[in-house]
Parts: structure tokens; C-alpha cells; sequence
């Protein structure tokens, strides 16, 4: 491993690395405003620099939280009731499975420390960039799939 991030400064330099670097937090710190902006989506924890983990909340489970009074759009970490954890990891798996499927999308879930439901996890490695768009279309695809959950 050593060699290649070794391989990577000589190719790219400290500004390029620096670069990409700063162009990921970015892109994914955009993607988690998103996510807060939406109510069909609940950020699983606050984003740390290549990810954003989340939840998505079709109606139902937005009327259940509603009734708990949780708010679906803070950065913090939110306990969420046992019951609709519940609902939360039965709505993951089959929205994977649903987005699969129609060939829309792969995204993986999976559980957090602090959450008893999986929750769908955005990574971005590697030179990959997404655009704004694709971003907008992750939730779009998602919501169009997940709405009848």
C-alpha cells in the first residue's frame, strides 16, 4: 500500500492530490444537503469525508417519525424507535432489491454503530467524479422505487 500511494504523489503531486481530495469532500458534501432536503431521505449519521450514509423514508415511515416528532433533516446522529428501525431495514433491503433489478442502480447498505437499521452508504474512491445531476438522479431513481414501501 505504501508503494502505491508513494506512486500516486510522484504521478499527481501534492497539488493534485490535494485536489482530488478537496473535489470529493465537496461533491459528497453536496450530495448530504441533498439528502437533507429531501423528506423522503434521513442522514444515518453525520458525513465524514467519502461518505454520506442514509436513510430512505418512504411516506408511512415519514408519518411515523413525524408522530415521534423526528426531525428527518439534521446532520446529528438521531435514535430512532425500535419499531421503525425495523421498518427502515425491511424498506433497505427491498428498495436494493427493487433498484437492482430494474438495472438503475447498485448501492450498497449496511449497518452502523449507532443505528439499528442498515442504512444505504454513497462512497466515492478512486478517480470517478459524479456530477450535481448524478447526485439529483440517485435520489430521483430512489424515491420513484421506494415511494410505495
Amino acid at each position: 500500500d505504501a508503494v502505491k500511494l508513494w506512486a500516486l504523489w510522484k504521478y499527481y503531486g501534492r497539488e493534485g492530490l490535494g485536489r482530488q481530495i478537496d473535489e470529493k469532500v465537496d461533491s459528497l458534501a453536496y450530495f448530504a444537503k441533498l439528502i437533507q432536503g429531501h423528506e423522503a431521505f434521513m442522514l444515518a449519521c453525520e458525513p465524514w469525508p467519502f461518505n454520506v450514509n442514509f436513510f430512505y423514508l418512504p411516506p408511512r415511515i415519514r408519518r411515523k417519525l413525524r408522530q415521534f416528532d423526528i426531525q428527518t433533516d439534521a446532520a446529528r446522529n438521531v435514535e430512532l424507535p425500535d419499531d421503525v428501525s425495523k421498518e427502515i431495514a425491511k424498506v433497505s433491503v427491498e428498495l436494493k432489491l427493487r433498484l437492482h433489478k430494474a438495472g438503475e442502480m447498485l448501492i450498497p447498505f449496511q449497518p452502523l454503530e449507532n443505528q439499528k437499521a442498515d442504512c444505504f452508504r454513497l462512497v466515492l474512491a478512486g478517480k470517478k467524479a459524479l456530477a450535481h445531476e448524478d447526485y439529483r438522479k440517485i435520489i430521483l431513481v430512489m424515491d420513484k422505487y421506494g415511494r410505495d414501501l
